[in-house]
């Protein structure tokens, strides 16, 4: 693959101060697609903040978050990559890092982000074959329909993960993510429940899809989970990292 972040990167990059509030961060991610801003210091780069970043967060302060600053939620180092770098030494740096995008930097100069997001748009436009059955995690972390956005925020940091489908029983009902979470946080800054912020009855597909229509479905629905049904049970769950592992290993076995 010879294609190049800058051939792909998202363009529209919201930055903040040091010294933003809470309500602006969550009021720029509850709106932004790539779930994360950047953090600048007398005009330069130096951080990066994510819906990751707020989970974390809101399960370590509960409410208290909202007194926090963007100085407050800075991950340490800012990791990017130039409009040059190629798209599939991008996502090796994305994988290794377990980040979930990159800020592109030109001579100290934000130029765009490459994120999970366009790396399925990367995929979309691909040939390649294999079903989701070969890629789908299927150690699956659920969270009770009774249950808190504390709690699922909680469950999110411990994990490592940003997603949970949601059940009643041994049935789905729905899903939430770190971005429903912030979404509900800046409109309500209450503590609610999943179900209220999640959404309810997602898009499923089942073990036979192929990776390339599960890109489709993700890249049309502008979403980043797809749970994996057979005979109407969750048997496996399929993100943008787990295509992004399967772009990898195409290419790595080309």
């Amino acid at each position: 693959m010879r294609a190049k972040v800058s051939d792909y990167m998202n363009t529209a990059v919201v930055t903040v101060s040091l010294n933003s509030t809470m309500e602006e961060i969550l009021s720029i991610l509850s709106r932004e697609s790539s779930g994360r801003v950047i953090v600048l210091d007398n005009e330069k780069p130096i951080s990066i903040i994510t819906t990751r970043s707020i989970i974390a967060a809101f399960s370590e302060y509960s409410l208290d978050l909202f007194s926090l600053k963007a100085k407050d939620l800075m991950s340490e180092d800012l990791i990017s990559v130039t409009p040059d770098t190629p798209v599939i030494d991008a996502i090796k740096i994305m994988i290794n890092n377990n980040i979930g995008g990159l800020p592109v930097v030109e001579n100290q100069v934000i130029r765009g982000l490459f994120t999970e997001r366009e790396v399925i748009n990367v995929i979309a436009n691909l040939k390649f074959s294999g079903i989701v059955d070969s890629i789908m995690s299927t150690k699956i972390e659920t969270i009770p329909q009774n249950s808190t956005i504390l709690e699922a925020a909680k469950i999110m940091t411990m994990r490592g993960i940003r997603r949970l489908p949601i059940v009643n029983e041994y049935r789905m009902v729905g899903i939430i993510t770190a971005a429903d979470i912030v979404k509900y946080l800046e409109k309500h800054k209450n503590i609610g429940n999943v179900l209220d912020a999640g959404t309810k009855n997602p898009w499923t597909i089942n073990r036979y899809t192929s990776i390339i229509d599960a890109a489709k479905i993700m890249k049309e629905k502008k979403i980043g989970t797809l749970p994996v049904v057979d005979n109407s049970k969750l048997v496996g769950i399929v993100t943008e990292r787990d295509l992004m592992y399967s772009l990898l290993t195409v290419e790595l076995n080309s």
